[in-house]
């Protein structure tokens, strides 16, 4: 089955970057207002590079924080209604595969070594501040894959951000390919290894060695990335979309992307 999750805040030409995941505030106007996408770009995008439309609709929701996109695959999982793994088309301005966050050491030295389908359950950790933390906006998607929810990601960059914001340590034998102008595909393969924690970015080659070969890997799945949006060309033919508002990462004037999103899609 194939999912389109999708941000609003791909329709900006500038990105916000490092807000708290706890802010309430908007965006300022001032600062972003005038770099939202037009009502004919979005409906063009919508249509000519998702293959989504207002004739033939598929089942989706509107979330407000994209964290919210997990917690609906979750429902529909439990109901019966999607399938695991899943193809997830994931349209943002943010890879949200936990960098930036401390997650993603409870999820490699700890959340792996539970049965794959305990893991859902153990969803809670404790972040490098002390505070009690589950499945955020910017680490939703490394949790699916720790739940072996996803069979595969094809991450479409907003062109005017970092493309590569992701975690190298999730990376297949931490080896990376980097992202200019043209789509390249990585492998993310996350291990557990219960002998040794995850090391430090600089830690020797042998140790990362080590780590990898006596760990145990989890399976593998292709990460393809686009970094424009010309190359961004799909027909539609998606089981379930979901979109995010983001309120704290986009200004209010992008609000109507909404409005817009909602004529493509059967509410659920």
């Amino acid at each position: 089955m194939k999912i389109l999750d999708l941000d609003m805040d791909y329709f900006m030409a500038k990105i916000a970057t490092d807000i708290e995941e706890s802010s309430n505030e908007r965006l300022n106007e001032k600062d972003y207002g005038n770099c939202v996408w037009t009502n004919n770009c979005i409906r063009c995008f919508l249509e000519e590079n998702l293959g989504l439309s207002k004739t033939n609709k598929v089942k989706g929701r509107i979330v407000r924080n994209h964290n919210g996109a997990l917690f609906f695959w979750k429902e529909l999982i439990y109901k019966g209604k999607l399938d695991t793994p899943f193809e997830v088309i994931h349209v943002d301005s943010h890879a949200d595969l936990g960098l930036g966050y401390s997650s993603w050491t409870y999820i490699l030295n700890t959340l792996l070594q539970y049965p794959v389908e305990e893991r859902p359950y153990h969803n809670q950790y404790i972040d490098c501040f002390g505070n009690l933390k589950t499945e955020g906006i910017g680490d939703y998607l490394l949790f699916a894959i720790a739940y072996r929810w996803i069979s595969k990601i094809t991450y479409c960059a907003n062109p005017n951000g970092e493309k590569n914001d992701y975690l190298w340590g999730t990376l297949k034998d931490f080896q990376e390919k980097y992202v200019w102008d043209d789509p390249v595909e990585n492998t993310i393969q996350l291990v557990y290894n219960p002998k040794m924690d995850f090391m430090a970015y600089n830690a020797p080659e042998k140790e990362k060695l080590r780590y990898l070969s006596s760990g145990i890997k989890e399976p593998e799945v292709p990460f393809l990335i686009i970094p424009t949006i010309s190359k961004v060309k799909y027909d539609g033919d998606f089981d379930f979309v979901v979109m995010a508002q983001s309120p704290n990462y986009t200004p209010a004037s992008l609000d109507f992307a909404m409005d817009i999103f909602r004529k493509y899609i059967d509410s659920c």
